[in-house]
């Protein structure tokens, strides 16, 4: 007869740790949108407007300051939250952009330009179209009045 030994402690804390490390499938965007929830939250109690806080009777309440500092430190918390989640959609991104080549200073200036110009064109083309079809237009509204 095999005796059941107890668990000791320290597997209990292995055990938690497994349950911690494991990656879930959509943790990434429960944090996502509770760092939203909580951001959105911040802002709420720093305007003051939609969400007021009506507990003054405790201490980090006590004052307009500290409640915009709790405010601020629930921004924080909700913005660190965002970045947390949404890091891993960017991290492959910079790792790729350092792989790119980069044009130089002369082509990005004769590329820049012909861009600017286009639309330079595009402005004068439909300021041009508008002073040519104004006046038919007012003619042929004032037809039908």
């Amino acid at each position: 007869m095999a005796k059941n030994k107890k668990e000791q402690p320290e597997d209990k804390i292995g055990k938690v740790f497994s349950i911690l490390k494991k990656e879930y499938r959509f943790e990434g965007l429960l944090l996502g949108f509770l760092g939203a929830m909580v951001l959105v939250l911040g802002i709420y109690i720093f305007e003051g407007q939609l969400l007021e806080i009506q507990l003054t009777d405790w201490f980090i309440f006590a004052t307009e300051l500290r409640i915009n500092i709790f405010s601020i430190f629930v921004m924080a918390i909700g913005a660190v939250a965002l970045i947390i989640s949404l890091a891993p959609f960017f991290i492959p991104g910079v790792k790729e952009m350092r792989r790119v080549a980069w044009p130089s200073l002369n082509t990005l200036k004769n590329h820049s330009a012909r861009v600017f110009g286009f639309m330079i064109f595009l402005s004068v083309m439909f300021v041009l179209y508008d002073l040519v079809f104004s006046p038919l237009f007012d003619y042929l509204y004032g037809l039908g009045a």
